[in-house]
């Protein structure tokens, strides 16, 4: 963990970080796209190819990028936060599950109405975290109890989704293409709703931060200095859910982001949610961000899916830390 003092200077790094890795998202692809062409683009120069790329192809894919990583990383830390558990991620609570169960329905119900789908990934997510709560209460309302409503919840879920596919064939490949996680093919129209979701969202875990910060230490603590532990861990999971939701939405089921990334940020920053949700949206961005250059370049002209390279990176990450927790018990 590094000193409170040198905070600032880890800010302007990571942010310096992105703003290079969207640099290099705009060039990096099929099409090379140099730095002076794209100032070129950028100055007005809207008759060039490398406009037209980076205004309608790389531009929009970069921007979901940060707000993926930037959302679901977010998501994650205050998931870990309320529930105390290093291991916490929107996966876990079972929200990648509804989204995907909900995504698959509205393509079976309205097949016409493409644009809707975003939607209903949040509708999915937001669902799914008011049945995990509802459950958790109904078995005792300690986090425990929300954790193993989620695993639950995660179960049921997925196989009403393999349900949909068993009936209806057709969905198997709108499933898989959500169930891997890509970015390509995002535009502005539909990162608009799902950024405004994120500010607010964003902005309300701001506002929660200090009652989040005494939840962590315990129940039995908030509640000795009058925290009513039930209304802020339910507040808190309602903004994981939007957060949540609104980042899969666009770039399906991208994981390991909320849980390698918060995990990472208490390291570097601590557990205040003062420090650990703007760290946590900033590396998110930046994670992202690299992983989706990768996707493009490792294995260029063909590109592979974000959510592979994610899951590559994340799995022996996941390994790792079950290995830590599991080293610290012993001791």
């Amino acid at each position: 963990m590094i000193r409170e003092s040198r905070l600032p200077l880890f800010y302007l790094s990571a942010l310096a970080a992105v703003v290079l890795l969207v640099v290099l998202s705009l060039c990096a692809g099929a099409v090379r796209v140099s730095p002076g062409a794209i100032w070129s683009a950028v100055r007005g120069d809207t008759d060039g190819t490398a406009y037209k790329i980076v205004r309608f192809v790389r531009l929009p894919r970069a921007a979901a990028a940060v707000l993926c990583g930037a959302a679901l990383a977010s998501s994650g830390a205050i998931i870990q936060s309320v529930l105390r558990n290093p291991l916490g991620s929107p996966t876990v609570l079972g929200m990648n599950a509804g989204a995907c169960l909900f995504t698959m329905l509205c393509a079976v119900f309205v097949p016409f109405a493409s644009k809707i789908l975003p939607f209903a990934a949040f509708a999915g997510a937001f669902v799914t975290l008011l049945l995990v709560c509802a459950l958790g209460k109904k078995a005792g309302g300690s986090r425990s109890s929300v954790l193993l409503a989620g695993i639950a919840a995660n179960t049921f879920f997925t196989a009403l989704a393999d349900v949909v596919t068993v009936f209806v064939p057709d969905t198997i490949y709108g499933r898989t293409a959500f169930k891997i996680g890509s970015l390509a093919g995002v535009q502005f129209s539909v990162l608009a709703p799902a950024a405004a979701v994120i500010a607010l969202a964003v902005v309300a875990a701001f506002f929660l931060r200090n009652e989040l910060d005494v939840l962590a230490l315990g129940d039995e603590t908030a509640q000795s200095v009058g925290l009513s532990v039930g209304a802020v861990r339910f507040c808190a999971l309602v903004l994981a859910a939007l957060l949540c939701g609104a980042g899969i939405s666009f770039a399906g089921l991208v994981g390991f982001v909320g849980l390698i990334v918060p995990h990472s940020a208490r390291v570097i920053v601590g557990n205040e949610m003062r420090h650990l949700l703007p760290a946590s949206m900033l590396l998110g961005a930046a994670l992202v961000l690299l992983c989706d250059v990768l996707s493009r370049v490792l294995f260029a002209p063909f590109e592979v899916p974000v959510g592979i390279v994610l899951s590559l990176v994340g799995g022996p990450f996941f390994v790792v830390l079950l290995l830590k927790e599991r080293w610290a018990r012993h001791d």
